[in-house]
């Protein structure tokens, strides 16, 4: 794993033509309204159990293209300082090598090799409550989810969108058939 820094995350994408954006000087990352044709979106709300969470960690992982690299770009990671930890993930960036504070390199460069670890990182995303975005190095899958609990598919190809919302369409259902909590008794 490697870690890079606002404008090594912004050159990057740039190099697969993934938008980016600034935000009080700070490039933050492909803009959560990419607008087609370039990319067709699938959208979902994330579950509310912690364990279904990390269970959507490893699915949107595994919806990416096949890539020899990937990019996950952190942000907005204090918006909800009750809803995270900070020593945990800074801990986990160190077992890396890594001694800069996520401030200063909030991006982290993957092989396919690293699954476990990518799929670490977006679980303490969604945990958390920051905003994430994983990127395929091939340019043509992204996934994104928010502080706000929403999140998105995107893909260049509108064929492989339309598979990837009936695979979140019907794995999500799940979700919705949660038992309902009884009536009250009079």
């Amino acid at each position: 794993m490697r870690f890079l820094t606002y404008s090594q995350c912004a050159e990057w994408c740039s190099q697969r033509k993934f938008p980016t954006r600034q935000i009080e000087g700070y490039k933050v990352g492909p803009h959560p309204q990419i607008q087609s044709p370039d990319f067709h979106f699938v959208e979902f709300a994330p579950p509310v159990d912690s364990g279904r969470k990390v269970w959507l960690a490893r699915f949107l992982y595994s919806l990416l293209q096949p890539s020899p690299e990937f990019l996950i770009w952190l942000g907005d990671w204090a918006v909800w300082p009750s809803s995270q930890h900070m020593p945990l993930f800074t801990r986990f960036r160190e077992a890396f090598g890594e001694k800069r504070p996520l401030i200063d390199a909030p991006g982290h460069l993957l092989t396919p090799e690293e699954a476990d670890d990518a799929v670490s990182i977006v679980s303490v995303s969604l945990l958390f409550f920051w905003n994430c975005h994983v990127l395929s190095g091939s340019g043509r899958d992204a996934v994104f989810t928010s502080h706000d609990e929403f999140g998105w598919f995107a893909s260049r190809d509108p064929a492989v969108a339309a598979t990837t919302a009936e695979k979140i369409g019907a794995a999500l259902r799940v979700d919705s058939k949660a038992p309902k909590p009884a009536p009250p008794v009079n």
